[in-house]
């Protein structure tokens, strides 16, 4: 008798690519690239979309690695220093059914893929909209050793993380995550109903990010992010709630291990860093996160409280001018929160004018 393959029990194999956008990272790519390259289930093509300084060494580097490899590996030149636009034209040129986009400096284990592409098979109705890998602290043995030394984090302590988590959800709740779980509480059962119980997450991050290609085409990421000095924050957090605001659930995958060698040093001028972590997360929650309303009263204090946490770091004048440029956005605060939802993009421009920050400056280090 023929199966009925609509109903056969095994998960229908997928394809994937990756997507990674990259500037003035070189070594870092010498270092990333050829652990993506050597997945135990290959993708089916590794994208690189690169604005560096010297975009002919890093596209020499990428040609010399796609001699060696059987899979298509692409360098494209972009056509802009702005993260969220790079990643964009990175996925006009795939056709997989799930993408990948891990930062230059995201360091994947021999399984990452095979164990994100499980989640996804798994899921045969499409509930998950995308998958994120979980972070480790240690890198993959697999990695070279001359590996970029890697700059110190909070969250290199989980047992202190897990802590400050815990007092911060309780005192000042973050709005991205209360949206992100009543979105949970809303969709959840779908997912149980189809038997699928993998952890879903209220937000995912940059160096962990997956979807399906459709659903990230669908919405793609927000260029504006990007647009003014070409450090983009918090554009990962916003594509992710809006899959979430589309109805698609994220789900994590604990097994799909990525050491993030987050590089030392300063990816924006002071002024600039505090300006946009404010200013953005401030964008983000009005386009999606007000829509909740418990969230919506969630942004004036949570943003209020990050502005005090960069004040506690006044102590050389690097930390005196991200304090300012948070105080800066800050005052924008009244004004996006009476923005309709049509008009923020025009509100977000007039307010870069207004603090001078125009659209031609740019960092030279690290895309984030």
């Amino acid at each position: 008798m023929t199966p009925d393959l609509g109903t056969a029990s095994a998960a229908v194999p997928l394809d994937y690519a990756i997507v990674v956008a990259t500037r003035n990272r070189l070594d870092m790519l010498k270092v990333s690239l050829p652990l993506l390259l050597a997945q135990s289930r290959p993708a089916g093509r590794i994208v690189v979309v690169d604005h560096s300084d010297d975009h002919a060494a890093v596209r020499k580097h990428c040609l010399s690695l796609a001699t060696t490899s059987m899979i298509p590996l692409e360098v494209h030149h972009g056509r802009q220093a702005n993260l969220p636009s790079q990643r964009n034209q990175g996925l006009t040129r795939v056709r997989e059914a799930v993408v990948a986009f891990p930062d230059d400096d995201s360091l994947w284990f021999p399984d990452t893929a095979a164990q994100l592409m499980a989640v996804y098979e798994a899921d045969r109705n499409g509930c998950y909209g995308a998958v994120s890998a979980t972070e480790v602290h240690v890198p993959p043995r697999e990695a070279a050793p001359e590996r970029p030394p890697r700059e110190g984090h909070a969250k290199d302590h989980p047992a202190i993380m897990r802590i400050r988590n815990r007092v911060e959800a309780t005192i000042v709740p973050q709005p991205f995550n209360l949206f992100g779980a009543e979105r949970i509480d809303a969709l959840g059962s779908v997912a149980a109903t189809d038997g699928l119980s993998y952890p879903l997450v209220e937000t995912i991050g940059g160096y962990l990010m997956s979807f399906r290609t459709e659903v990230a085409s669908g919405i793609a990421f927000d260029e504006l992010l990007g647009s003014r000095i070409g450090y983009a924050t918090h554009e990962d957090k916003d594509l992710g709630l809006r899959v979430l605001a589309a109805g698609k659930l994220i789900a994590a995958a604990p097994d799909a291990h990525v050491f993030h060698n987050a590089a030392p040093g300063r990816r924006a001028d002071g002024f600039d860093y505090g300006f946009f972590h404010i200013l953005n997360y401030m964008y983000a929650c009005y386009k999606t996160v007000a829509a909740s309303p418990r969230a919506r009263r969630a942004i004036p204090r949570y943003l209020r409280y990050k502005v005090f946490l960069y004040s506690l770091r006044r102590a050389d004048p690097h930390g005196r001018d991200i304090h300012r440029g948070a105080q800066a956005a800050l005052t924008a605060l009244p004004e996006m929160a009476s923005a309709s939802p049509g008009s923020l993009a025009e509100r977000y421009t007039a307010i870069c004018d207004r603090n001078g920050i125009g659209a031609a400056r740019k960092t030279g280090g690290k895309i984030r």
